[in-house]
């Protein structure tokens, strides 16, 4: 597998599409200082998924994206694409079957970056995991960058093991195992959870399992009590039935009432119809009467009016005869005015167009001559510009070999102070200092040794006794948690118990609340709470108390109140001390000795006598006598000749048992708070404890870390110490060379100043020939100048007074031509004022015509008036006549109309009862219909005698025995079934889970034994090879790989070099060129083990000499048979090793450009030639 081609478009400096071919083993990319090469580097590391912008020399992502030049504007994506030649199947899996791999990364300025391999649109992760294991990668060994040699070597334990893991090729063991790890925590926070939601779930199957025996009793009782309400429904609709039919009956009485007032009403009506016709005839007949009085009035205001109108026109005309009159003599002076005026200004603007015509060819003129002598100034200036470009030519040349003179000065004097430094640094090079206090941090470092050996056996001692104390404090909290878990569960059913016992006891309805309150006994104990039975007699007291366990115990002389007992059970006590009973007592046990209570209950209890058994029951009950009876313990009540026992559906049944219970629970809820509370007393102790512990082992902790930070330091100061020692003794050798090298400087410096001095003094005298011709060209320049000044001057006051004229004979114009508007505006308004003065003269002598016939007429008019409105007086007598008796006729109406409505009124009201019952009836029948039951079945079954009444009261028993099971979840049932097939789902799940745990545990077990065993082979090899390595590019010399510590999953990989004829233990102490071959033969030893698809090297042998850079190459050339090298150099020996170049070039500014030659069809050429 080997790297073909890249291709770049808008990444950094290569804006234009860009294809980088590669077609030898080594390849070398060429050219000037900042023309972009390093972008290629960045472009690698960029596509196979680099995601920190400061590792490609950027502040942020977008900085990848070409940000434009001076001549170019920015552009909006950026694109990076390899392609390999995988002929080889290097890499495996689904991508082995192809021969050329294409892996591609977009990035936009949105913030966006797509990823391609083989153009298919892919995930980060995946460009990542194809390159797993073969050493490619954004920061793998396999791409050296500018600077890396000298990081590589102080790079930190740990940051060096990574290169070695990537050429195992364990490092998609340890992605694999990341990814394992996170596996496991996650399924081990499921299982957690997953446990707690079993433990939950079961407590809530344990409470559903209840609830649904409760539903599945409340189902039966409500099948019953759904055929009784059926049964009840049809009853009542049977009985709306025959409602209906009576209802029926009377509401056909009311309609034929109803019809006979209705006729009478009718003949009324039909009267005032008559009547009314009557009275719109003569209505008509007046309106029009009216009418007419009307419009003569009108006529009358319309004559008055016309002849007031005339006489007003005739005033207002001839006022305005005089006023246009008036403005015609007005506008005529105005028209005198304006003609003189124009006579005026036609004298002056004939005067003035002469002196216009000389002055505008004066202008011409002069414009001529100031164009002349412009002409002559711009000859001038392209004289001087020449001038000056051959006279700069020569400065410059002269300041640049004076430059050259002051560095070359610069360089030596340098040279003499570096020398002078050297001298003094050798002269104060001395380790005999260092050398007693190098034993006695040997000393202390093995006395805190010893301190840090015993501090930390007592860290131990302290850990194993936390432990303990912890798992002491694990048992007794879950002691604690059982202990509060039998809390709640006791508290639970006391809450049931006590919620059933107030629901027995509570008073249902309104009204015997409302009584109890207002006499004041409602906050009265019941005789079940003041009650006490002993020997397990609670059942014969039951059911011999029967309602008195729910009585109130008022005070002593409570007498009962006034107001009548509500239709309800009440039972009530007086609180008296027991008294002494006239009966003749039996020597019988009685149930009264077996009950304490505050109540004297012997009027009830004392000729009630015990029996054991059924069998001695029977017999003691032929000796019995009025008023006495006999009770078994389990609720068996029987006289001489009754006998009673009470079912578990009875209210009264379990009473005294609860309560009881009750008691109970509360004693046991109270012993058993009181022992949590002790054993959380005592855990609160022992956390105590166990924080003072782990005080007490944080501060010997803190003390073992001090000691071993003091130890470190210490060993730290002697490796200094020494490494001082060792660095001294180099030094020396070192600066005998560095003198060496200075004194072949200045010699070679000296020999250039000499030939830069002879250069200068050239240039020089070129500089003072010219010096000549600048004075001549000064002095023309000047009286150029001066003649295009005056003639400018000139030129501007001549057109200045040339445009005040023009400005002039303008205005003068514009006055002429406003003054001959006004003179036609005049002459207009003359005519129009002639013409109105002719109109308005006519229009007031016809005005004074039509007053006469006009007065006539209006006499006639008024008399007309008087005439008409006697007939109107005579029509509204007629009209007044036919009201009233049409009124009379409404007023009978009116009386037959509220007779009539009385009687639809009780009409409405037999319908509206009707209707009641209708709507009554059909609500049971569908009350009915929704039961589910056929009401002809159910009539069928039906008792003939049955009653509404009677079923109501065994609705109500049901009621009651329903409402006794208290709270009813009728989704239990399902509830159950669901959370019983939820936890076999949550169990088999859990089994899951625990196994994949196992798997997950024995993959990383797996995982590390292979990583182990890879790595350590790996380092031995790497070892192995880079100790062969080291002596060919040093020359001699030893170096070697060491490990930090011996857990190989962690350890960190350190490197140790000694040139040869040098003692260094510390690598920071080699020199540039040191380090670089150093991490050379690391990364070659690194290659050879595991040789990556090709290696991309950056001035990596820039701080090296032309020796060490020689057998660089050679070692290049030897490996290149196996991996494909590119390399950025600007050293001469690495770029002849190439094969082929790419040159890179920026003659743009900001955009880099390629140039490739082929090395080999090069000296081909060349040869064929020659």
């Amino acid at each position: 597998m080997r790297l073909s081609q890249i291709k770049i478009a808008g990444f950094k400096s290569f804006v234009d599409p860009t294809t980088f071919v590669f077609p030898t083993n080594i390849t070398a990319i060429v050219g000037p200082n900042g023309c972009g090469k390093s972008n290629v580097i960045d472009a690698v590391r960029w596509v196979m998924g680099e995601s920190s912008a400061k590792n490609l020399r950027g502040d942020s992502m977008e900085d990848v994206i070409f940000s434009g030049s001076s001549t170019r504007k920015p552009i909006g994506q950026a694109s990076v694409e390899l392609i390999f030649d995988n002929s080889d199947g290097r890499i495996s899996g689904e991508y082995a079957k192809y021969n050329e791999i294409s892996v591609k990364r977009l990035a936009t300025r949105t913030g966006q970056s797509r990823y391609y391999l083989n153009n298919t649109h892919c995930r980060r992760r995946d460009i990542a995991d194809i390159f797993l294991g073969t050493g490619l990668g954004p920061r793998s060994y396999s791409i050296i960058e500018q600077g890396m040699v000298s990081r590589i070597i102080d790079a930190k334990p740990e940051e060096l093991r990574v290169y070695l893991e990537e050429a195992a090729g364990i490092s998609k063991y340890k992605e694999r195992r990341r990814e394992t790890e996170t596996r496991i925590q996650h399924t081990r926070e499921n299982l957690e959870r997953l446990t707690d939601l079993i433990d939950e779930i079961g407590k809530q199957l344990r409470r559903l399992d209840r609830q649904s025996k409760t539903a599945a009793k409340y189902k039966l009782l409500r099948q019953e009590q759904r055929k009784i309400e059926a049964e009840s429904l049809l009853l009542q609709k049977i009985s709306y039935d025959k409602d209906i039919a009576s209802q029926t009956q009377k509401l056909n009485r009311v309609e034929t009432s109803m019809q006979k007032e209705l006729a009478q009403f009718r003949n009324v009506e039909k009267q005032i119809e008559e009547w009314r016709q009557k009275l719109v005839e003569a209505t008509d007949q007046h309106n029009q009467v009216q009418g007419q009085y009307y419009q003569l009035g009108s006529d009358i205001s319309t004559q008055e009016q016309g002849i007031e109108h005339l006489k007003n026109l005739h005033q207002h005309n001839s006022q305005e005869l005089k006023n246009v009159q008036q403005s015609l003599l007005e506008s005529q002076e105005l028209k005198d005015f304006d003609g003189q005026k124009m006579a005026k200004l036609e004298s002056d603007l004939a005067g003035m167009r002469p002196e216009l015509e000389a002055m505008m060819n004066e202008l011409d003129a002069r414009e001529e001559s100031a164009t002349r002598t412009e002409t002559e100034m711009n000859s001038w200036q392209d004289n001087w510009d020449l001038f000056n470009s051959d006279f700069h030519r020569a400065h410059e040349s002269a300041e640049i070999e004076n430059r050259g003179i002051q560095h070359i000065e610069k360089q030596l004097q340098q040279a003499q102070q570096r020398r002078n430094g050297l001298q003094q640094e050798l002269e104060s090079l001395d380790t005999s200092p260092y050398t007693n206090e190098i034993k006695t941090l040997e000393i202390d470092a093995e006395a805190k040794s010893q301190e840090h050996a015993a501090t930390l056996e007592q860290v131990q001692t302290r850990a194993e006794d936390i432990q303990s104390l912890r798992g002491l404090i694990d048992s007794q909290s879950t002691l604690l948690d059982q202990k509060r878990s039998q809390v709640q569960t006791l508290k639970g059913r006391l809450s049931s118990l006590e919620a059933l016992q107030q629901h027995v006891l509570a008073e249902s309805g309104d009204e015997i609340r409302e009584w109890l309150k207002r006499n004041r006994i409602d906050t009265e104990k019941r005789l079940t709470e003041v009650i006490k039975v002993k020997n397990n007699l609670e059942k014969a007291a039951e059911v011999v108390l029967g309602p008195f366990l729910s009585a109130y115990c008022v005070a002593p002389g409570h007498s009962l109140p006034d107001a009548p007992v509500p239709n309800h059970n009440i039972a009530l006590f007086e609180r008296q001390p027991r008294q002494g009973s006239n009966r003749q007592q039996r020597d019988w046990p009685r149930l009264l000795d077996s009950i304490d209570c505050e109540i004297d209950l012997s009027a009830l209890l004392s000729g009630i006598y015990l029996c054991q058994n059924t069998q001695e029951l029977t017999q003691r009950r032929l000796e019995l006598e009025d008023g006495e009876s006999l009770v078994t313990a389990t609720g068996l009540w029987a006289g001489s000749n009754w006998l009673l026992q009470l079912g578990d559906e009875d209210q009264r049944s379990g009473m005294l048992s609860r309560k009881q219970e009750i008691t109970s629970i509360r004693s046991q809820l109270d012993e058993i708070s009181s022992s949590a509370m002790a054993l959380k007393s005592q855990i609160d102790g022992d956390r105590e404890r166990l924080q003072h512990s782990e005080q007490q082992w944080q501060e010997d902790q803190h003390l073992l870390n001090t000691l071993h930070n003091e130890v470190s330091d210490i060993r730290n100061q002697l490796s200094r110490r020494k490494g001082y020692v060792e660095q001294v003794q180099s030094r020396d050798t070192q600066l005998h060379q560095e003198l060496q090298e200075l004194d072949d400087s200045q010699k070679k410096h000296e020999t250039e100043l000499a030939s830069n001095s002879g250069k200068r003094k050239e240039f020089l005298q070129q500089i003072e020939l010219k010096s000549a011709d600048k004075s001549t060209l000064l002095a023309q320049k000047t009286e150029l100048q001066q003649n295009l000044i005056a003639a400018r001057g000139a030129l501007e006051e001549y057109r200045e007074k040339y445009h005040r004229l023009q400005m002039q004979s303008q205005s003068l114009e514009s006055a002429l031509t406003s003054t001959q508007s006004n003179i036609q505006r005049v002459d207009q308004q003359s005519e129009q004022f002639e013409l109105r003065i002719k109109a308005l003269g006519s229009s007031v002598e016809d005005a004074l015509e039509p007053i006469d016939a006009m007065e006539s007429s209006l006499q006639t008019l008024l008399k007309n008036r008087n005439q008409n409105q006697q007939e109107l007086g005579k029509s509204q007598e007629k009209v007044t006549r036919l009201d009233n008796q049409q009124r009379e006729l409404e007023v009978q109406r009116n009386h037959l109309q509220l007779a009539l409505d009385e009687i639809r009124n009780q009409l409405e009201v037999e319908r509206m009862q009707k209707q009641e019952l209708v709507i009554l009836c059909n609500t049971v029948d569908q009350q009915l219909l929704k039961t589910g039951f056929d009401s002809e079945e159910l009539n069928a079954k039906l008792d003939a005698k049955a009653e509404t009444g009677e079923w109501q009261k065994r609705l109500e028993a049901l009621n009651k025995r329903i409402d006794r099971l208290g709270p009813i979840n009728l989704a239990a049932i399902d509830e159950y079934k669901e959370q019983s097939e939820r936890k076999d789902y949550l169990d088999a799940q859990n089994e899951d889970l625990v196994t994949a745990l196992e798997t997950l545990e024995t993959a990383i077990r797996k995982i590390d034994i292979e990583t182990k065993a890879r790595f350590k082979a790996t380092f031995d090899h790497v070892n192995r090879r880079i100790a062969d390595r080291f002596p060919k590019l040093f020359g001699g010399g030893e170096a070697r790989l060491e490990l930090t510590e011996n857990d190989l999953l962690n350890t960190g990989v350190m490197v140790m070099a000694r040139p040869p004829g040098k003692r260094i233990t510390n690598l920071q102490l080699l020199s540039g060129g040191e380090k670089a071959l150093t991490a050379v033969a690391l990364i070659f030893s690194i290659f050879e083990l595991n040789p990556s698809p090709f290696c991309m090297l950056d001035e990596v042998d820039a701080p090296l000499d032309d020796a060490n850079v020689g057998r660089f190459c050679a070692m290049v050339e030897e490996m290149s048979e196996q991996v494909q090298f590119i390399m950025i150099s600007h050293n001469k020996i690495t770029i002849e090793l190439a094969m082929s170049l790419n040159g890179v070039t920026m003659h743009e500014p900001g955009v880099s450009r390629l140039v490739s030659v082929d090395v080999g069809e090069a000296v081909e050429l060349a040869e064929a030639q020659s």
